[in-house]
């Protein structure tokens, strides 16, 4: 049948009315139909031996390359359309023989090659086959292609598969193309096409539990996509959580201090959290409940120790954090109540955040407790106020908001002095009333 339809291809294109591209296309086309025999009611099988046998005949060597190439063209561009009479089974495979076909002439075909696996893609994507996709996709190398294209053209089709790939959970091939994609970007000027790129990239540092670099990149995309309120509300939501699993530390009251100033925020299921860890408030356990029923499945996995999940790791951190501004010391007995850990791990979470230089402070194993040097720096300062308020001649003059912060400073020491002192009296006096009370807190 291959033979017989190369031969009337032979016929058809040596007619001298086939002088352009576009007449030869239009014959293409009408030829392919009229094989098809739509009229008729053909089932599928019949069609795709149809559509099999015209591809046959073009891979042949015999027929023109010329011809060859107008024709797949043309066939190609009828299995892209939806909304074509043909099936999308029919249209799969005859795109899948076509790609098989051509395997052993791929320099002829190039062209044919790579616009036949974006065809094919495109069915594979309706049918939400996301990994058959992009490997369709991964396929394509345009930068090794004979034909010219742009680094945006190249980038785009890698930033498709990077996201196909996501869809599909393979983490690992997502960042191989996501490489590929990253030594393209400074010559991408399309907004658009960058901040794709960048949410993509965000996607991957937060699977990867790289969740500062998830926060800022949401926050950048949130800063530039203006056009998409949708998208950018989104981006700020998942920026905010990202924000909150990480570590704590400089870094991350950074970027929650900047994601707490957006107006936007406020409106956000997830402020109420975000203003507690900003404020440096106490969070508790049914507040910790409430917001990881937001987070996404991949967010809410355990660490290592097989029972704690990230965002209660974090919380813990970030109560440690805002103990460490208002304690001078504490036992680890006493901060594991209010961690609702035992000493061990109270003293483990000090000991790595202070070694990883996110908190500064010491630890004294025989008594069992830590001494946080930020607390000391303000009793130091508190001191300073208190000497120079005792210091007999005039004190230079200072400007009006200099003068202000100064005596905030002072009343802020005094009060967490007063708190600290009353604390310290309780647990000395009323152990077992203290130990109640912590407990009652975390409930």
């Amino acid at each position: 049948m291959s033979n017989e339809i190369a031969a009337q291809l032979s016929a058809l294109f040596r007619s001298d009315t086939l002088d352009t591209v576009e007449s030869s296309a239009q014959a293409a086309n009408k030829y392919i139909m009229d094989k098809l025999n739509l009229e008729n009611n053909q089932d599928a099988n019949a069609q795709c031996q149809t559509l099999a046998a015209i591809v046959d005949a073009c891979v042949d060597e015999q027929l023109p390359q010329t011809i060859s190439t107008a024709v797949l063209g043309e066939l190609i561009t009828m299995m892209s359309q939806s909304a074509s009479e043909l099936s999308q089974e029919v249209r799969q495979k005859t795109l899948e023989h076509l790609l098989c076909k051509v395997q052993q002439r791929t320099s002829a075909f190039e062209t044919a090659i790579i616009e036949a696996r974006q065809a094919l893609a495109d069915i594979l994507v309706a049918d939400e086959k996301w990994e058959e996709a992009a490997q369709q996709l991964q396929g394509i190398r345009l930068e090794q292609s004979q034909r010219s294209y742009t680094n945006e053209q190249v980038f785009k089709l890698y930033i498709t598969t990077v996201e196909l790939f996501l869809k599909a959970d393979r983490f690992d091939q997502a960042v191989k193309a996501q490489s590929r994609a990253a030594a393209l970007l400074i010559h991408v000027k399309d907004v658009e096409l960058v901040n794709r790129y960048r949410y993509v990239q965000a996607r991957i540092s937060d699977l990867s539990q790289k969740y500062i670099d998830a926060a800022n990149t949401y926050y950048a995309i949130f800063q530039t996509d203006l056009k998409n309120a949708a998208k950018q509300t989104n981006a700020l939501e998942r920026a905010i959580k990202c924000a909150v699993l990480a570590s704590a530390g400089p870094q991350k009251m950074r970027i929650m201090t900047a994601l707490y100033r957006e107006k936007l925020a406020s409106s956000l299921s997830c402020f109420g959290f975000l203003e507690k860890m900003v404020l440096k408030r106490l969070i508790k356990p049914d507040e910790l409940q409430q917001f990881s029923e937001q987070l996404e499945e991949h967010q809410q996995s355990l660490l290592a120790d097989g029972k704690t999940t990230i965002l209660e790791h974090a919380v813990r951190e970030h109560n440690i954090f805002m103990l460490s501004s208002l304690y001078s010391n504490i036992k680890f007995e006493n901060l594991g109540l209010m961690l609702g850990v035992d000493s061990e791990d109270a003293e483990q979470m000090c000991a790595r955040m202070i070694a990883e230089s996110r908190m500064k402070g010491r630890i004294d194993q025989v008594d069992g407790v830590v001494t946080f040097e930020g607390a000391r720096e303000v009793k130091e300062m508190s001191a300073a106020i208190f000497l120079k308020s005792q210091v007999a001649a005039q004190p230079p003059p200072m400007h009006f908001r200099e003068s202000i912060a100064a005596k905030w400073d002072e009343r802020i020491v005094k009060l967490c002095t007063a708190v600290e002192d009353s604390v310290d009296l309780l647990i000395e006096r009323q152990p077992v009333y203290t130990k109640m009370l912590f407990r009652s807190a975390d409930v």
